[in-house]
């Protein structure tokens, strides 16, 4: 852990490296550059024509971009599908702000049945021009090879949709197979070290009131996991069970983000969905550092008062929130999922055998705040506190599925039963005593 919490400390004073496999950082750079110009281009010369002299900086940029990496490379092979670019069948690394604007620009591609560019010379500012009118709303059709006539094409030449796919298809499974070769394992360990490092600094931030950490190195972190969510769930699920009873906040925020994305993924939620429910999971806890730690370690009961302080940590996490993002759609996500996820689904009461029965609530609770409620609490519980050992998993399952049931939608309950592949047993008979729930 030393080794990967150095390297993220790097990452926090902004002298870290992200990870690029077999990619160029120069590659990498020129090819973001590339894509998010063109992004621009295209989706302005709907309103504009290219000849139009608002694009002469932006043109100017696009074709030294493009210029450099057929220096660099002698070539530059453009192919793009949804959110997947490759620049010279390198892929490129696009943040999660980014990626709207990607799908933005490979939809427009497919609408004229291109999946790309490529050119082996250099290119002229009219020759991207003349690019640009494919996009445009005088041309109609499927983009030829060569450009439209009257504005043909030179150096560039289209690629064809179909071809690209096949292509794309060809590089990602043999991504796939080079991944196997790889010890996927430890790159996970890797970034889960990392965002509990960054969680461990968070918190440490705000107790010492500095400045709170920007949310935009916990997004990069999250979007890692989503994707290796996608990769290797078996093994991505396999590092909740790490555990710290001196450090449980930094851990605990960390393993209820990789269960609530793995539960995503099992009830089908794509990847941006994923984004917005890890980010959720990862801050829904961070109210709890405004209380006092013998309150939260404390092995006997709470007072009333005490009680209280607890209880209104979500909504200082929702301030905490608010506080570092402002008001917007993200931020109300993640405020609406943490308040959420301490709402219980039901009114509990108890039948003449003891077993507790659910009285459906009035209250509709959205889906990012019931599975953060669900993957908080079978963490919580399979962890070691001072006041009580760490339950099994079994036993924790079971006391979510019967003590604790209207606390939880209960079909999602079994669902994520099912993801955890455990079997809940029987612990207590129904007129026994419940066990300490903290």
């Amino acid at each position: 852990m030393a080794d990967a919490d150095t390297e993220l400390k790097g990452m926090l004073d902004g002298e870290g490296t992200q990870v690029q496999g077999k990619s160029d950082a120069k590659l990498q750079t020129l090819g973001k550059q590339v894509v998010s110009t063109l992004y621009m281009l295209v989706r302005n010369v709907k309103i504009h024509s290219p000849e139009n002299a608002i694009f002469l900086k932006p043109i100017e940029t696009l074709h030294e971009a493009i210029n450099k990496v057929v220096a660099s490379e002698k070539q530059l092979n453009l192919h793009a599908i949804g959110t997947a670019v490759y620049i010279n069948n390198t892929i490129l690394k696009f943040d999660f702000s980014a990626l709207s604007n990607v799908q933005y620009l490979t939809k427009e591609f497919e609408s004229r049945e291109m999946g790309g560019f490529a050119t082996k010379r250099p290119v002229t500012t009219q020759e991207i021009r003349d690019f640009l009118y494919l996009f445009s709303n005088e041309y109609r059709g499927p983009a030829p090879e060569s450009g439209a006539e009257g504005r043909e094409l030179q150096a560039m030449r289209v690629a064809r949709y179909a071809v690209v796919k096949e292509l794309l298809d060809k590089l990602q499974k043999q991504e796939i197979d080079l991944d196997q070769q790889i010890d996927r394992k430890k790159y996970m360990m890797t970034v889960y070290a990392r965002t509990v490092f960054f969680m461990r600094k968070y918190f440490e931030y705000i107790q010492q009131g500095r400045p709170q950490l920007p949310f935009a190195k916990a997004a990069r972190l999250v979007q890692d996991l989503v994707d290796l969510c996608h990769e290797q769930s078996t093994h991505f699920l396999g590092l909740t069970t790490t555990k710290s009873e001196s450090e449980y906040l930094p851990f605990h925020s960390s393993n209820c983000c990789l269960l609530s994305i793995v539960f995503g993924s099992e009830l089908g939620l794509d990847r941006k969905q994923l984004h917005e429910l890890g980010m959720a999971a990862l801050f829904s806890q961070v109210g709890l550092t405004e209380i006092p730690d013998d309150v939260l370690m404390r092995h006997g009961s709470l007072s009333r008062e005490e009680r209280a302080e607890v209880d209104l940590f979500p909504l200082r996490s929702a301030k905490r929130i608010l506080q570092a993002r402002g008001l917007d759609k993200t931020t109300m996500l993640r405020v609406v999922a943490t308040f959420e996820s301490k709402v219980d689904y039901a009114m509990p009461q108890r039948d003449e055998a003891g077993d507790v029965q659910l009285v459906m609530p009035k209250v509709n609770l959205g889906i990012y705040g019931k599975v953060i409620a669900i993957v908080d609490t079978y963490d919580a519980l399979t962890a070691k506190r001072p006041f009580r050992d760490a339950y099994g998993p079994e036993i924790a399952l079971a006391l979510m599925s019967n003590d604790m049931k209207y606390k939880f939608d209960p079909v999602l309950l079994r669902i994520f039963m099912k993801v955890m592949a455990i079997q809940p047993i029987r612990i207590l008979k129904p007129q026994a005593s419940s066990l300490r729930i903290g």
